[in-house]
């Protein structure tokens, strides 16, 4: 198999995170805004979608968006989204 392989640990409770540095905060910023402005045309169209997958994926996005928020960037919430925030 070719290309990157990124493999997940679960994170059952809070832990102690390293200090990162000023590039790998940028980055982290960077990778996330640009997947929430990724998925926010998916996730609005899912809107009013009451399946169990369509909740969850929009309170992952919601709090994707309050993290950033925490880290002082703005990304706009798409309207669809504003009434479940």
């Amino acid at each position: 198999m070719s290309g990157h392989v990124v493999s997940f640990t679960i994170v059952d409770r809070p832990r102690e995170f390293p200090d990162l540095s000023q590039r790998e905060i940028q980055a982290l910023r960077g990778a996330a805004v640009w997947y929430a402005k990724y998925h926010a045309g998916t996730i609005a169209s899912a809107a009013h979608d009451p399946g169990a997958y369509a909740v969850a994926e929009r309170e992952e996005y919601l709090d994707l968006i309050t993290a950033l928020d925490k880290l002082g960037v703005r990304v706009r919430l798409p309207d669809a989204l504003k009434q479940a925030a």
